[in-house]
């Protein structure tokens, strides 16, 4: 059996994030994927927020210019503005400055960099369970000091371990469509994605377009998605199709346990107004791999992540949780959502965005 000081399972960015941080802390460690390739297939709308706005979203969360320090070559498109649009169509523009990447190449680009430093990657690689502190996988058995889950929204390590996952997952289907788009985010709400929202997400030639929504029931999501591309002419062959599920329950109670970490959409670390994950992820993922480290290398507690990320961004996951708790009492008819929408106004909107309490005055 193979030793190592961390085993993390999921390359995703939380995983591999975490491999970094731990591998600059010089630890042993090893990344286990279940995917042959690394970033495929797509399963996210493939947007970030630049870093003003990040700056903004977690202001306690230090240092955020060198954790999302990013190649250029990873962009490919920046965007000025978001675009909400009622279901009447009503038209709502905020300012908000972002990009889009190859989310393919972008995780490729995270994973790489952890590797770099020393961290081994095993890909086409299943994680089975834990068993006696053990990882035991499709390829073998490996022993850790540590484990850290960042294996998504159905983690198996988190349900080892008798740790609870998300309790409430939105369901998503995707497509990337050709053409030149203008470089504003859309996010379309009412019947046409029941419970979520329809989104376009400008790309370099192209586009990311997609809707999640909450409760299929008989409804088909790629019928719907298709009604959704004809009401905005967008008739030309999609790419590709893919579809996942994102958690919107806001975090889970308990992120550690004995020697287990849980990181990402595991850990329900996405804003639950939107579905936007991959900066929580990244900075969460920093904390655990520094955690991990001073707890192998010194022996202080791994609580200490519990801790640290709560601290840095539990504020910000907790208002997103309630204004999505608050919108889904409009959600259920389009006439309720699109008269709270038209009290919400743009900069209330601009705050849900952002994570923040929307009926508070906004203060930066």
């Amino acid at each position: 059996m193979d030793n190592y000081d961390v085993v993390i399972v999921g390359a995703g960015p939380a995983g591999s994030t975490t491999a970094y941080y731990a591998a600059k802390k010089q630890l042993n460690v090893l990344i286990i994927e279940k995917r042959k390739e690394i970033g495929h297939p797509v399963q996210c709308g493939e947007f970030l927020p630049a870093i003003d706005e990040l700056k903004y979203i977690m202001p306690r969360v230090k240092d955020l210019d060198s954790l999302f320090s990013i190649e250029d070559k990873m962009i490919s498109k920046q965007t000025r503005a978001i675009r909400i649009l009622s279901p009447k169509k009503k038209q709502y523009e905020i300012e908000f400055n972002g990009f889009s990447v190859e989310r393919r190449e972008f995780d490729k680009y995270l994973v790489n960099k952890a590797t770099q430093i020393g961290a081994e990657l095993k890909t086409d690689t299943k994680f089975i369970r834990i068993e006696n502190g053990n990882v035991i996988t499709s390829k073998g058995d490996f022993s850790a000091k540590v484990i850290v889950g960042g294996d998504g929204y159905l983690s198996g390590v988190a349900k080892s371990v008798g740790l609870q996952g998300p309790t409430k997952l939105s369901p998503c289907v995707l497509c990337e469509i050709p053409g030149d788009f203008e470089p504003v985010v859309e996010m379309h709400f009412g019947n046409i994605a029941p419970g979520g929202y329809a989104w376009i997400i400008p790309k370099e030639g192209s586009a990311n377009v997609g809707l999640g929504v909450q409760g299929t029931g008989d409804i088909s999501l790629k019928s719907l998605l298709q009604k959704f591309l004809k009401s905005k002419k967008l008739d030309a062959e999609p790419r590709f199709w893919s579809g996942g599920q994102v958690p919107i329950s806001g975090p889970i109670p308990q992120t550690v346990k004995d020697n287990v970490v849980i990181v990402g959409d595991a850990a329900g670390h996405v804003m639950a107004t939107n579905g936007g994950g991959i900066p929580i992820a990244i900075a969460c993922g920093r904390i655990a791999g520094n955690v991990i480290g001073d707890h192998i290398n010194s022996g202080t507690s791994l609580t200490n992540y519990e801790t640290e990320w709560r601290n840095g961004l539990g504020k910000e996951l907790n208002a997103a949780l309630k204004t999505k708790k608050m919108a889904d009492l409009f959600f259920k008819k389009d006439w309720s959502l699109e008269k709270a929408m038209a009290i919400m106004g743009p900069e209330r909107m601009n705050r849900a965005v952002n994570c923040k309490p929307i009926f508070t005055n906004r203060n930066k």
